[in-house]
C-alpha cells in the first residue's frame, strides 16, 4: 500500500520544465535513493513530496495519518536555540516523550553531550549531527534526507548507515555516498530526461539497469540516424525522382531531425593538467596549532614525496581543515615550519568557496582563471573544452552564476580550481554537493593526476580509490600516518574475528568447529552435482530479476501487483546471493 502517490506530476523552475508526467508511488518502509545530475530537480522533487512545493500539473496523494520528517541539506536554526530546545516537537505527549528520549540518545551517540550549547556556536559538522538526531528521533513513516553525510566525519557516516539499514521507517535520500546507497537502499529513483525512472534494488543494480537503458537508447538513436540518412538522400533527389508523397515524408524527416535523444555528456578520456614537480615537494616540521588553548595539531612532522596521494580522516573539529589551511598559507601555525619546493604549485578546493560576481557567466568565471588549460605537459585545451569535460554543456556557458544550483556552482568551482594546472592538490570535502556523475569524472581526473594529493573526505569509495596512505587525526592533536588504503585501515581497526580461543577467517556461515575430513579431500558426489548445477540456477534467477526490472519500468496501474513484484524481487536477490556464496564455498573445496 502506497503512503505517497504521484500521478502525471509536472514541475517547471525558471525557463523550462524539470520533469513532466511523473508517476510513481512510495510504499510503507521503502528505502529510496534519489539520484540525478545537479540541477535535474532532486531537491525540487523532495519539496513536492513534503508539500513545501506544489506541482504545476498532476496530483500528489498522501496517506491521511502520514508522519513525515525532513533533513535539509543546510539545516537552519532559530538564533540562540540550544541543542536541548531543538529537540522534536509533537502535540501527542506520549509520542513527544518517546521522541525526546530518542533524540537525547542519538545526540549522545554522535558525541553531543552538552545539550545546553547554542546551535549557532557549533561547527557545521556538529550542527548536521544534531539535525540528523532530530529527524531520526521523530520515528516518522517517511523521512526525506537531503545529503545527510555532508560535513559528517567517517565514524558518524558509518553510524548513520547502520541506523538507516536497521530502521523500519521509509526514506527518500539524496546522497553522493555510493557505499551507503548500496548498503541501505532497496529502490533507486533517477531524475533524468525530464522524468523519473524507478529501479528496484540497490545502487549497483541501478547502475546495471541504467547501462542497459542507455544501450537501448543508443541502439534506437543508431536506427533513427540510419533512417534519417535514407530519407535525406530521398529528399536530395530531383522533384521528378520523388513520389507524390512529399509532404508526409518531409514531416517524417522533421520528426527524425528533432527526435534525437538529448545529448548526454560522455565521460571519456580526461587527461589531468600537469606541471613539473621537483624532488623536494613539501616538508612540515614540528607544526602545532591550538584554538583557545585547545591543541588541534601537536608537533606534526611529515615530508611529502613526488606523486604521493594522502587521505585525511578524523572526527569533526579535529583539525583536518586547519592542516590544509596551514599548508596553503591561510592560517599561521603556532610553531614549526612549512617549506614547499621551488616547483610546487598548490591548488586548494575548500568547503566554503570565494566571493563571486553573481552576474558573471559560467564561461567568464572560468576564463578569469585560465583562457586555456594545460594538460599532458605542453598540450592545452580551451576553457570551453575543459568545461565540457566536467559535464557543462555549451548551452550553459552563457548562463549567469546566480542561476546555477548549489551543486552546479560547486562543480564549477572545482573546474576553476583544477584549471590552474597544479602539481599539488589540496581537496577539502570535494564531493559535498556534487552529483554522482561529476564524482566519477573527478575520480578519473585524479586517477590521471601525476602530482601530489592531500584529500579530506568522508567519501569512502573516493578515499579507497585515489589515495594510498592516510593521516589519521585522533581528535586530541595527534596525527598518525597509515600506509595503505582506507579499506585497509578499516580492516586494521576491525581486527581479526575471534571464535573461542582461535582466530577465525572462515567463510560466512562456517562454524568454529574443526573442519570435517571430507572438506579437506574434495567434494562428495552429491556436492559435486550441486556445484555443477548452481551456475544454471543462478542464471535462471537473474533472468527472472531482469523481467521484474522491466515490469518496474512500466506505468503502475495495480499497486498490489507492484508490491508483490517488489517482495519477489527482494527474495530473488537474497536467493541469488545465497547460491553464489554456496558456489564460492564449494569452488574453494573443489580446487
Amino acid at each position: 500500500m502506497n503512503i505517497v502517490s504521484l500521478k502525471d506530476v509536472a514541475k517547471s523552475v525558471g525557463a523550462g520544465p524539470l520533469f513532466e508526467g511523473v508517476t510513481f508511488g512510495i510504499a510503507h518502509g521503502e528505502k529510496i535513493g534519489l539520484v540525478g545530475r545537479n540541477g535535474s530537480g532532486k531537491s525540487t522533487l523532495i519539496g513536492l513530496l513534503t508539500g513545501d512545493l506544489e506541482p504545476d500539473a498532476g496530483s500528489i496523494a498522501r496517506r491521511g495519518d502520514l508522519v513525515m520528517a525532513s533533513l535539509e541539506q543546510q539545516p537552519r536554526f532559530p538564533s540562540g536555540v540550544t541543542v536541548r530546545d531543538y529537540g522534536p516537537g509533537d502535540e501527542d505527549h506520549i509520542r513527544l516523550a518517546a521522541a525526546t528520549r530518542r533524540y537525547e540518545a542519538f545526540c549522545s551517540q554522535l558525541g553531543m553531550y552538552e545539550t545546553g550549547l547554542a546551535l549557532d556556536t557549533l561547527s557545521g559538522g556538529m550542527q548536521k549531527k544534531v539535525a540528523i538526531a532530530r529527524c531520526l528521533a521523530a520515528d516518522a513513516d517517511l523521512m526525506t534526507l537531503d545529503e545527510p553525510t555532508n560535513h559528517l566525519d567517517l565514524d558518524a557516516v558509518l553510524w548513520l548507515e547502520q541506523l538507516l539499514g536497521a530502521t523500519t521507517s521509509g526514506f527518500v535520500m539524496v546522497t553522493h555516498d555510493r557505499r551507503m546507497l548500496d548498503a541501505v537502499c532497496t529502490t533507486i529513483l533517477e531524475v533524468a530526461d525530464r522524468t523519473v525512472y524507478r529501479h528496484v534494488g540497490d545502487y549497483s543494480a541501478y547502475l546495471r539497469r541504467r547501462a542497459e537503458r542507455h544501450n537501448e537508447q543508443d541502439a534506437a538513436e543508431r536506427r533513427r540516424v540510419s533512417i534519417l540518412r535514407r530519407e535525406l538522400e530521398w529528399l536530395q533527389r530531383g522533384p521528378k525522382a520523388r513520389t507524390g508523397k512529399d509532404k508526409g515524408r518531409q514531416d517524417r524527416i522533421d520528426e527524425l531531425l528533432q527526435g534525437g535523444a538529448e545529448a548526454n555528456a560522455v565521460i571519456g578520456s580526461l587527461p589531468a593538467a600537469r606541471r613539473r614537480q621537483g624532488r623536494r615537494v613539501l616538508e612540515l616540521s614540528d607544526v602545532a596549532k591550538s584554538y583557545d588553548r585547545v591543541p588541534v595539531i601537536s608537533g606534526f612532522s611529515y615530508e611529502f614525496s613526488p606523486g604521493q596521494r594522502v587521505g585525511v580522516i578524523g572526527p569533526n573539529g579535529s583539525g583536518k581543515t586547519t592542516l590544509l589551511d596551514i599548508i596553503a598559507g591561510r592560517v599561521v601555525a603556532d610553531r614549526g615550519s612549512v617549506e614547499a619546493g621551488e616547483t610546487t604549485a598548490f591548488a586548494y578546493f575548500d568547503q566554503t568557496g570565494a566571493s563571486i560576481d553573481a552576474g558573471q557567466t559560467v564561461l567568464d568565471y572560468l576564463k578569469t582563471e585560465a583562457e586555456r588549460v594545460r594538460i599532458n605537459g605542453s598540450h592545452t585545451v580551451s576553457a570551453e573544452q575543459f568545461l565540457e569535460r566536467f559535464l557543462f554543456p555549451r548551452a550553459m556557458f552563457s548562463q549567469t552564476l546566480d542561476r546555477l544550483s548549489g551543486g552546479e556552482f560547486r562543480r564549477l568551482q572545482l573546474v576553476r580550481t583544477l584549471a590552474t594546472a597544479p602539481n599539488f592538490l589540496l581537496l577539502d570535502e570535494p564531493t559535498n554537493d556534487l552529483d554522482l556523475e561529476t564524482i566519477r569524472v573527478l575520480e578519473q581526473y585524479l586517477d590521471d593526476f601525476s602530482g601530489c594529493l592531500l584529500l579530506v573526505s568522508h567519501d569512502r569509495a573516493l578515499l579507497s580509490r585515489v589515495t594510498d596512505s592516510l593521516l589519521v587525526f585522533d581528535g586530541s592533536g595527534g596525527i598518525r600516518p597509515f600506509v595503505g588504503s582506507y579499506d585497509d585501515y578499516r580492516a586494521e581497526q576491525a581486527g581479526p574475528r575471534q571464535t573461542g580461543d582461535r582466530t577465525s577467517n572462515d567463510r560466512p556461515g562456517a562454524s568454529g568447529r574443526s573442519p570435517r575430513k571430507r572438506d579437506r579431500t574434495g567434494l562428495s558426489y552429491r556436492e559435486r552435482e550441486e556445484y555443477e548445477s548452481l551456475p544454471d540456477a543462478v542464471a535462471e534467477l537473474e533472468e527472472e530479476l531482469r523481467r521484474l526490472e522491466e515490469l518496474f519500468q512500466a506505468p503502475v496501474d495495480d499497486p498490489a501487483k507492484l508490491e508483490a513484484a517488489t517482495r519477489r524481487y527482494g527474495a530473488l536477490q537474497a536467493e541469488v546471493e545465497e547460491k553464489i556464496s554456496r558456489w564460492e564455498e564449494l569452488a574453494e573445496r573443489a580446487e
